[in-house]
């Protein structure tokens, strides 16, 4: 233990790996009469190693979640999703407040991405009345979101 101790700093940490020095001990070519101290020293050592591979494993996980997303926290914050929830929650209402006709035309042209003259063509309507539309849609969702904000 006193190995480890000197290693890793930490007497939770240096007591796991000494079971699992022993573990590996036992488990092992242990049952072989005249085992050497240098047999468990190299076990040991290569319990570091693992511990150290492993930890570079995750430290460098962790630095490219970072770098893909710029921050130090999770991705998956729980309270960033439980936000990102409310604000999904409250476009859906502000949808919900628009004429069906203005809502149709906002989703087939802003989420679905279909052409403004294939839109018109279906509602009957000219393409500069569909942009209309979209504008009319916009502007009522920027309003909520910023009412949202205040």
């Amino acid at each position: 233990m006193s190995f480890f101790l000197k290693r890793v700093h930490d007497r939770a940490e240096a007591e796991d790996l000494t079971q699992d020095t022993f573990a590996r001990l036992l488990g092992g070519e242990a049952r072989q009469s005249g085992l050497h101290a240098g047999y468990i020293f190299q076990i040991a050592a290569n319990l570091l190693r693992d511990r150290a591979r492993h930890g570079r494993v995750r430290s460098d996980q962790a630095d490219a979640v970072r770098q893909l997303y710029g921050q130090s926290v999770d991705f998956l914050d729980p309270e960033r999703i439980a936000a990102a929830r409310s604000v999904m929650a409250q476009l859906l209402r502000s949808l919900g407040d628009l004429p069906v006709r203005t809502r149709a035309i906002f989703i087939l042209s802003r989420v679905e991405n279909i052409e403004k003259k294939a839109i018109a063509e279906s509602f009957g309507i000219s393409p500069s009345a569909v942009e209309k539309h979209v504008a009319r849609a916009m502007s009522h969702l920027m309003a909520c979101a910023r009412g949202m904000n205040r």
